[in-house]
Parts: structure tokens; sequence; C-alpha cells
């Protein structure tokens, strides 16, 4: 299968690796309509891809990824629809019968940090700048929270996902959320190394030792995804959500103002 080159991300398979390389660097990679409808078209290639047994998760430019386009969030063209098409390129990357590991440098925000949960293992650089911040948008952050849980605890995934703060690599590997911190210089050769470890491991194994660690926590995700579309459709219709976009977009324009 050749490259596949999308608007904004492009997939690399090179024999039993696959690079997956968030490419919108001119908004840190922020996450509009267009890249959820690549994310959900590149991880559909790359799960009809039988040779990929690795997959690198990167971002091009200064960020991971910087989670939803707020911009486009503040207009109201973030709709249910949105959110459902997110989750399912989240959820494709999640099942993705290979192994998949973030590379994460500079923000990884909201979404970026989901994109990162999804995958099964999680390098920083010292630079990332990472956190959670959905409530304070006025949103639920798709299905995350659950990730995030599932990963380091109720207790820990409720500080970070309820009060939205940002947390250093140091503090994520304290946390168990990041598996590695090194230097930015050595982010890729890193995920190359551990990639190449992978490879030279029965991948037979290695995929079913995967799908039992998975299943230990599996629950009805067609509910979850149920129950996801009714709470978004209330925080996006609440009160709050208008004030919060509201107050983006008055701080976006004074921002406009100061430029001109």
């Amino acid at each position: 299968m050749p490259t596949l080159e999308l608007e904004t991300m492009r997939c690399e398979l090179d024999g039993h690796l696959a690079r997956l390389r968030f490419n919108r660097p001119e908004a840190l990679n922020a996450a509009n309509w267009t890249w959820v409808q690549d994310l959900v078209s590149a991880t559909d290639y790359l799960a009809q891809s039988a040779e990929t047994r690795v997959v690198i998760v990167s971002g091009e430019g200064r960020a991971f990824c910087s989670g939803l386009d707020t911009k486009e969030l503040a207009k109201g063209n973030l709709t249910i629809d949105w959110f459902e098409t997110w989750e399912r390129g989240v959820i494709t990357l999640a099942n993705l019968k290979a192994i998949s590991i973030a590379a994460v440098h500079g923000y990884c925000l909201g979404g970026g940090l989901q994109v990162a949960l999804a995958c099964d293992l999680r390098i920083a650089a010292t630079n990332a700048v990472l956190s959670i911040p959905a409530v304070r948008e006025g949103v639920v952050a798709a299905l995350g929270p659950m990730r995030l849980a599932r990963l380091i605890g109720a207790g820990p995934a409720k500080q970070l996902c309820l009060l939205g703060h940002r947390f250093t690599p140091e503090e994520g590997y304290a946390l168990r959320i990041i598996n590695e911190v090194v230097d930015p210089d050595q982010l890729d050769e890193c995920a190359l190394a551990i990639a190449r470890e992978l490879l030279d491991i029965p991948f037979t194994a290695l995929l079913h030792t995967k799908e039992q660690i998975d299943a230990a926590f599996e629950q009805d995700t067609a509910a979850q995804m149920a129950a996801l579309i009714v709470a978004q459709e209330d925080c996006l219709r609440s009160p709050e959500h208008a004030r919060v976009m509201e107050e983006y977009r008055v701080m976006q324009a004074r921002r406009n103002q100061k430029k001109a």
C-alpha cells in the first residue's frame, strides 16, 4: 500500500512499520472538520494494512496536537457529528491490530492527549505540555476520561479531567500516563528504537497480549458512544458552553485588534 497523503495528516508505510503524522502545523495540529475526517480515513487505512505491526503517531511542527480547533468550536462549527466522527477515528486507532506508539512533543492538549491515550505506549519530549481541559470549554472530552481512568485509576483521572490543569511530562510519567521522557532531539530515535524492539518480538504473541489487556477493561463501546452523544448534545446546548464560547470570541477579537 502506498503512502496516504491527506490534507491534515499522512500515513507512511515501510514494511511492518507505519508512521501517522499529523500535518496541520500552522494551527498546531488542531482538529477541525477536515482533521477528524482525515483521522477516520487514516486509521481506516492503517486498519486495512495487513502488513502493519507497529504504528508511530507524531505531529509535524511545534505540537503533537493542540486538541479541537477552539476557533471552530466558538463559531458553532463543531457539531455533535464532529464529536462522533472524532471518536470513530480514535476508537479505530485504539483497536488497530498493531502496537501504537505516541511520540509527543510540544502541545498535547485535550483531543491531542485523547489520541495519545488511545495508543498503546506514550513517549514524551521534555518540552511537551499536556492537559485534558474539555470541561473548561463546556464539553465532554469524548471517551478520553474513560481511557484515562482505565490507565491511571479514577482518582487521578478525576483530578486531571475535572480541573483541566496542564501538567509536565515528568508529572505524566509519575502518574504512568507517559512511559518514557526524553530530550526533544531524541524523541524520534527513541520511538524508532522501541518500534524496532517490538518488531523483533513475535507479533502473534504481542497482538494477543494487547487484546487481553484491553479486554480486561472491556465494556459496551456502543452503549458508551450512545451515552456520550446524549451528554455532548446536552453540553453544546448548555448556557455555560455558550458563555465560555462568547468569552473566547471576545478574547479573539481583542487579540486580532492588537495585531491590526
